[in-house]
């Protein structure tokens, strides 16, 4: 396991850190690491959603430019002039 001996954090901040830690009955260690993990977990779901949308944009139909819009369609369905 990899050790991170020269990290700095500010003090407000390490007391957060020793606070959640103390009321969830884990070391300051053991917090760290889960924040860590819980971050890289909500950053990967992200991603993932990011490049699922992208794939839905790429892969949707889009009509050739010679067929009408619905719009166009339901007016001459109802008689409407243009």
């Amino acid at each position: 396991m990899t050790q991170i001996k020269t990290l700095e954090i500010p003090d407000e901040l390490y007391s957060q850190i020793q606070g959640m830690a103390f009321s969830q009955s884990r070391s300051i260690n053991e917090q760290i690491v889960s924040l860590l993990q819980q971050v890289l977990d909500v950053e990967m779901q992200q991603q993932t959603q990011s490049r699922l949308l992208q794939e839905i944009h790429r892969a949707r139909w889009t009509p050739p430019p010679t067929v009408p819009d619905s719009v166009s369609i339901l007016r001459e369905i109802r008689g409407y002039d243009e």
